[in-house]
């Protein structure tokens, strides 16, 4: 009598990450598009509050499956930290997002993988090799064609390539956690954190949304939890320099939703740009 193999066990763990990477890009994607129809109507720290907000309650049930219990942690100042730099990291791109091009704001923040490269060898002592090495210079290069620093570095770019660097710290500080916590209560935490942090900012400049405003809100925070699940999940299960490059196939539907809902289309240059930076990603993650 054979057995019939487990199917996780015919996957490598990396293989498995990046999968679990692939479904989290779309979902991210759609709640960049849809975080960025917000910010035409609302200020930047209500879309956030909000957002956060929403995401945390959606996330409650798998919290309670097994009761009261499933809230607690022993490891809340490490929920904290994150916390700080995924909040910090997201209400910059959410900025943005809003002020520039989806898919250029999308390119400037495929710097992550980048960042960590860097972050892990300064932080962890990861030597990631001359060739690695090399393409992340050449990744950084693509970075400047598409933010055009001889024209004018704008503030958004700026505020991309900021949040792209936080989130490198963020998923790091994941990879540590996830040791002890599972995917559903990092998603949880990132987001109660979140609410109660920029929640007085937006009672300062409140402004009531919209019956369609609190429908794009509502959409974003239910599908951008289940997007922080699946990313926990990823960067859980693979080692984070294979499964973050994963990642650039945010990139085509970035510019797909932005040519449809948005009507913006990047010019050649910046196509130029992205193509020099998925070439780097790539390479690095097929070297990883």
């Amino acid at each position: 009598m054979t057995t019939k193999p487990d199917p996780q066990s015919a996957l490598s763990a990396n293989m498995r990450g990046i999968l679990w990477m692939a479904l989290t890009a779309f979902l991210l994607t759609v709640t960049a598009a849809l975080m960025k129809g917000a910010g035409q109507a609302l200020p930047l720290a209500e879309i956030v509050c909000i957002r956060m907000t929403i995401g945390a309650l959606s996330a409650l049930p798998w919290m309670l499956r097994g009761g009261l219990a499933g809230l607690g942690t022993h490891r809340l100042g490490g929920h904290f930290v994150r916390a700080v730099l995924g909040i910090s990291a997201f209400t910059l791109y959410t900025y943005a997002i809003t002020n520039m091009l989806l898919a250029n704001a999308m390119a400037l923040a495929f710097t992550t993988p980048l960042w960590m490269i860097i972050v892990s060898r300064i932080v962890r002592g990861e030597n990631a090799g001359w060739p690695r090495a090399i393409a992340t210079i050449v990744g950084f290069a693509g970075v400047l064609v598409i933010a055009r620093p001889d024209v004018e570095i704008s503030l958004p770019a700026l505020a991309a390539l900021t949040s792209a660097f936080l989130l490198s710290l963020a998923m790091l500080h994941v990879k540590h956690l996830s040791s002890t916590e599972s995917p559903e209560k990092l998603a949880f935490y990132v987001q109660l954190f979140g609410a109660v942090f920029t929640a007085p900012v937006m009672l300062m400049d409140w402004q009531t949304p919209t019956g369609s405003d609190w429908t794009i809100l509502l959409a974003a925070g239910v599908i951008g939890t289940f997007g922080l699940f699946g990313q926990a999940k990823a960067y859980s299960t693979g080692n984070p320099t294979a499964v973050a490059p994963v990642d650039f196939t945010r990139l085509p539907i970035a510019v797909l939703l932005g040519v449809l809902f948005f009507g913006e289309l990047p010019d050649a240059v910046a196509f130029g740009g992205m193509a020099i930076v998925i070439g780097a990603l790539l390479f690095i993650s097929r070297r990883a």
